[in-house]
């Protein structure tokens, strides 16, 4: 059913919708202009037909409290993984869309925050921030908050390819000489291990015997 009254404030007409929703429960919306209002009431009902209708007052949640439930659910990460996911979220999500419902933001806000960050920053680390973004509109499509998450279709930064040269025997005696005392180090990199696995390896766990 679609209502127009005036507003006490300032007296302007406006258009209310209200509906029920599976439990019988009523909810309304309120639209500027009666348009508007029949296309709401007209897509609600639609949504319902095809079993895709998600409850428009769960897409209230502001998204700062959503990226809590997501953190809080991905137990299976490792706490590297999920300090690195807060810290983008801290830095370069939640100040710009913290304060909003999830269900407001769309795919136009969601494009020009991407813009930004790639004026900014690298396109790796803007891709790495989108992923975050993407993971949380994820979840909420994923809970039922709602029906499609904004993140599709979203133009990212082509990242360049990286070259990397190819030590021979010699440049890595050349390599391992200027590194100085520390130059036996460079010598492990041959075996295929990074950098990290390097520095944490202990002397005593070598055995060249054995292999």
């Amino acid at each position: 059913m679609i209502d127009a009254r005036t507003r006490k404030r300032d007296g302007r007409r406006v258009y209310e919708v209200r509906l029920r929703d599976a439990t019988g429960r009523e909810y309304s919306r309120t639209f500027e202009t009666k348009k508007e209002a029949e296309a709401f009431q007209a897509s609600e009902r639609t949504a319902r037909n095809r079993g895709t209708w998600v409850d428009p007052r769960l897409a209230s949640v502001p998204l700062s409290k959503l990226a809590e439930q997501w953190l809080a659910a991905n137990t299976a990460k490792r706490p590297g993984s999920l300090a690195r996911d807060r810290s983008i979220l801290d830095n370069h999500i939640l100040p710009v869309l913290g304060s909003r419902p999830v269900g407001s933001v769309t795919r136009g806000d969601v494009q020009r925050l991407v813009t930004g960050w790639t004026a900014s920053h690298a396109p790796a680390s803007t891709t790495r921030m989108y992923a975050v973004l993407r993971a949380l509109f994820n979840f909420a499509e994923d809970s039922e908050l709602i029906p499609r998450s904004p993140c599709r279709r979203i133009r990212l930064p082509q990242a360049t390819p990286r070259t990397a040269e190819i030590l021979d025997a010699d440049g890595l005696a050349r390599l391992a000489e200027a590194v100085g005392a520390n130059g036996a180090m460079v010598y492990l990199g041959a075996f295929g291990l990074r950098w990290g696995e390097v520095a944490g390896l202990r002397g005593d766990r070598l055995d060249f015997l054995r292999q």
